[in-house]
């Protein structure tokens, strides 16, 4: 196909795709959706499709679609706390920035454990044992020797010295 010599948009062919069908007709398409398709549809949000459009999404909406939650359509939200905690995603965003999380949040993986919102968190034994990474971190001092004789390397490190 080729493009008409008056095309109806312009600036064309940005805007449009142009092709040949198999059965020899040509046609034309969106190179991508429209900034209304992208709001519509927020799913979209951060593809190929929407990423050059300037928009941003609601909390709610935010919430609601957690995938987009870290994307650039999200930025400049807060979060409430229980939203931060119900998802390592949430937690991740700065949107939960200085969100203090509970010894029961902190302990359920390993991730939510390394933010600053657990820094005050005491950790099961269990919990220490399983992420050594954990050694100088306020919630595993107590378990400190245990945590030192599980692994040799560790063992002979400068953190369990003396």
């Amino acid at each position: 196909s080729k493009l008409p010599k008056n095309p109806i948009e312009t600036p064309a062919p940005d805007v449009w795709a142009w092709g040949v069908h198999p059965n020899g007709l040509g046609y034309k398409a969106r190179n991508s959706l429209t900034k209304e398709q992208c709001i519509k549809n927020p799913s979209t949000a951060g593809t190929v499709f929407c990423r050059v459009f300037d928009y941003s999404y609601s909390v709610d909406i935010c919430i609601k679609y957690p995938e987009i939650a870290s994307l650039k359509v999200c930025e400049g939200n807060t979060y409430p706390a229980d939203v931060c905690a119900s998802s390592i995603v949430f937690a991740k965003t700065e949107g939960c920035a200085g969100t203090e999380y509970s010894a029961e949040v902190c302990s359920s993986d390993i991730q939510f454990a390394l933010l600053d919102g657990c820094s005050d968190a005491i950790y099961p034994k269990k919990f220490c044992l399983a992420n050594l990474v954990l050694l100088t971190a306020n919630g595993c001092k107590q378990f400190k020797t245990d945590m030192c004789a599980a692994d040799v390397k560790l063992a002979e490190s400068e953190n369990c010295a003396g």
